[in-house]
């Protein structure tokens, strides 16, 4: 939970349950797969996981090409 408020105050059980949409979403694009109780698997035999990673850092690559053009902020 990257976004962790500084009052815990804040952080309601709506707000974990946000947290836990986010990250799942995260999780499934790199190839990850719920399996049951919070546990999550990634099948390294697999080759999508090794074809979805290269994925997210080719647009991480970009991203961080795009922020660095003068102008993009």
């Amino acid at each position: 939970m990257g976004e962790y408020p500084e009052d815990r105050e804040q952080v309601t059980e709506a707000y974990r349950l946000q947290a836990k949409k986010k990250i799942a979403v995260l999780w499934e694009s790199i190839g990850f797969q719920p399996f049951r109780r919070g546990v999550w698997l990634l099948d390294i035999a697999l080759r999508r996981p090794e074809e979805l990673m290269q994925a997210r850092r080719a647009q991480l690559s970009a991203l961080g090409t795009a922020f660095q053009q003068p102008g993009s902020v």
